[in-house]
């Protein structure tokens, strides 16, 4: 399992999850039908094979596909209680609908459909959960170079097991012969050596590297910490990184496949705008003093300005435009505005801007136009974030938050840098689905 690359462990984990979610069923029947149960597999199988789809979806927004979350913590086990309730309350919708769905009607047999899969999977994944983190089936890493992001990714990798990997050892790139003898002598074999300096500074280094290399598999510091972290080592890149992996034309079916959802979820969103617009309208009116709308001119792709719309949280502040790092005191926002906060309502004007195509769903924030002139002069390649379109949400957003100073800014700008480098029609669902989970959870963006 230690091999196994991040998508085909989320691979194992979504067959197995599959023939769970069909052998439940089959016991269930068992169960009830006894010699019957052959017959009544024929009536159920259908009609369960297109609420299981639904099922994984839930998995999906509540983490269980993440593996990050792969551990068997209290949390993990929450995940799995809150999907496997959202299933049973999604399948419960659907059958009351359609009261004899594909000729079924399960009360009793969708209980304990729920009931056999949620204890298989609660042990498949909890024996997962120990197997992919075993200290034995962990690939062993050795980094050269020690600084704060060799650092951070052995801190990464220590605290989370079940990603495969352990650090044992971050050295000093001028013990050349050290390096060379400790690699070829790690028992069992050294699996991966992770650089993080320069080798074109350390000749002999390098050529001791050559002399090892029928011994581990060698990676680069930037690819290794993007694997691992989800972002890209803005110290550790140049001009000829984005050169090489910024393969815009390649994009191009991508771009027409999401401008497409990007219109549907839009025209969506700018309907529900429509109809709710009076009633928000008059709420925001009679709450407090000032417009409806709350505009502010943000940067989009190319760097091109564009007026950003919500509906009006917070009272009007005169000097709103001046301050830079504005946080959000709770006295600032109205009573009408925390309702459309919770609600995320205050955001669905932004609909306007996705329909005339200076927003889509998913991309890099879009940034207040005084704010993205000083990241660009203080932020190396940080004009490379108008590539893209900005997003009503996106990697960045669900990574780290509202950046409060520079520092700040640079180090989300790194998540941005992984979305511009990665970014396909898998990946969008992917943030749309953490999105949700997010909000289900509370959270903001």
């Amino acid at each position: 399992m230690s091999g196994f690359s991040s998508k085909i462990k989320i691979g194992l984990l979504l067959l197995v999850d599959i023939v769970i979610l069909y052998l439940a069923l089959w016991l269930m029947l068992k169960l009830r039908f006894g010699p019957a149960a052959d017959l009544m597999w024929q009536k159920h199988f259908l009609a369960f094979s297109i609420i299981y789809p639904l099922w994984i979806l839930s998995f999906y927004i509540f983490g269980l596909y993440d593996l990050n979350l792969a551990k068997n913590t209290p949390s993990f086990y929450w995940a799995i209680l809150k999907a496997t309730i959202l299933n049973g309350l999604l399948s419960t919708t659907l059958f009351y609908l359609f009261p004899n769905f594909l000729g079924v009607t399960p009360k009793t047999n969708l209980f304990l459909n729920l009931l056999f899969f949620g204890i298989l999977f609660s042990l498949w994944r909890r024996l997962y959960n120990s197997l992919i983190k075993s200290s034995t089936l962990g690939r062993k890493v050795v980094i050269i170079g020690k600084n704060s992001q060799t650092l951070e990714l052995k801190e990464k990798i220590d605290s989370n097991p079940q990603l495969g990997y352990k650090v044992i050892s971050i050295i000093d790139p001028e013990k050349t012969d050290e390096i060379r003898l400790g690699l070829q002598n790690i028992s069992p074999p050294l699996h991966t050596l992770v650089c993080a300096v320069n080798l074109n500074t350390h000749p002999e280094l390098t050529k001791n590297l050559y002399n090892s290399l029928s011994y581990f598999n060698f990676e680069s510091f930037p690819d290794f910490y993007e694997k691992i972290t989800g972002k890209v080592p803005l110290s550790q890149i140049d001009e000829f990184w984005f050169l090489n992996n910024l393969k815009e034309r390649g994009k191009i079916t991508y771009e027409k496949m999401k401008r497409l959802l990007d219109v549907a979820v839009g025209l969506m969103a700018g309907i529900v705008t429509a109809l709710i617009f009076p009633l928000v309208t008059l709420a925001i009116k009679l709450n407090s003093p000032g417009p409806v709308f709350y505009k502010q001119i943000r940067k989009g792709k190319n760097g091109k300005p564009f007026g950003l719309y919500k509906f009006r949280s917070m009272k009007v502040n005169e000097r709103e435009h001046e301050e830079l790092w504005r946080e959000k005191s709770p006295d600032q926002i109205t009573k009408i505005g925390k309702l459309l906060r919770q609600t995320h309502i205050d955001e669905l004007p932004q609909s306007w801007s996705i329909l005339k195509g200076d927003l889509s769903l998913t991309g890099p924030r879009p940034e207040w136009i005084k704010l993205g002139e000083i990241f660009e002069k203080e932020i190396s390649f940080y004009f490379q974030r108008y590539l893209v379109k900005p997003g009503v949400t996106g990697w960045a957003q669900l990574h780290f938050p509202a950046s409060l100073s520079v520092e700040e800014a640079r180090e989300k700008f790194q998540y941005d840098l992984y979305y511009i480098k990665n970014r396909s029609l898998f990946l969008d669902l992917k943030i749309i689905l953490k999105t949700v989970n997010t909000l289900l959870k509370g959270g903001t963006l």
